[in-house]
């Protein structure tokens, strides 16, 4: 290969390159700026609970489930857990999703609306009229990246803010405008967008070592072409 047909290669390679690393530069500092800045939050604010007031032993708390269900699930993992005001034990049985079983009362817990709404405004301190409640199992644009579900809770008082909440542990994330073009600038850093082609984490990997492959040949190519130039070279140059 002649140096004139190293340098193209060197330069398409890095005119490709230089675009990632900028994107990946852009994308790394915008991550570790605070996400306040931005009009992001999370907050988790948890009422104090009293733990004198557990009625039931984890064993009456998987009777509970199972009489609620009609069925004998085999249980893999049993924990207590506080979701704002309620102690609860967390009950995972294989094949399932987990369930909640109230350890005061024995009943199933569910997380409605409301209470999706006064978690929101307990953390945030909001008195603003309702706009708008609603479960999102899925994602949209406005909830792109996270865990499902969430509630997404939005207030009159305050355009282009959405409140999203947790049904795992009752945390709040704040979002913003902003905040949302800083997130999907971000996740271009995790390659986070392939999530909507693929769900594999080996595509992600693969794309990292292509990336890195890339780079790597570039800085060789670059190398060769500061080495001198054979005796053929310099006479045809002349």
């Amino acid at each position: 290969m002649t140096r004139r047909q190293y340098r193209t290669l060197h330069k398409w390679i890095f005119i490709f390159m230089g675009v990632f690393i900028i994107m990946w530069s852009l994308s790394g500092v915008l991550m570790v700026l605070p996400g306040d800045w931005f009009g992001a939050v999370t907050r988790s604010n948890q009422p104090a609970a009293d733990y004198h007031n557990i009625n039931l032993s984890p064993v009456q708390a998987i009777a509970s489930l199972e009489r609620h269900t009609g069925t004998r699930p085999d249980v893999k993992r049993i924990q207590l857990q506080q979701i704002h005001s309620y102690l609860l034990y967390e009950i995972k049985a294989k094949g399932q999703k987990p369930v909640y079983i109230n350890s005061q009362t024995g009943e199933y817990f569910e997380f409605t609306p409301e209470l999706a709404e006064d978690v929101t405004r307990t953390n945030f301190e909001i008195d603003a009229p309702l706009e708008e409640s609603i479960r999102l199992t899925e994602h949209d644009t406005s909830y792109p990246f996270g865990e499902l579900p969430v509630f997404r809770i939005r207030f009159t008082d305050q355009q282009g803010v959405s409140y999203f909440v947790s049904e795992r542990n009752a945390t709040v994330y704040r979002s913003s405008v902003l905040s949302r073009i800083r997130s999907a600038i971000n996740s271009l850093h995790t390659f986070e967008p392939l999530t909507f082609l693929t769900d594999s984490q080996d595509v992600k990997n693969w794309l990292l070592v292509l990336t890195g492959t890339l780079s790597l040949l570039g800085a060789i190519i670059g190398y060769i072409l500061t080495l001198p130039a054979g005796r053929k070279n310099k006479q045809s140059a002349r």
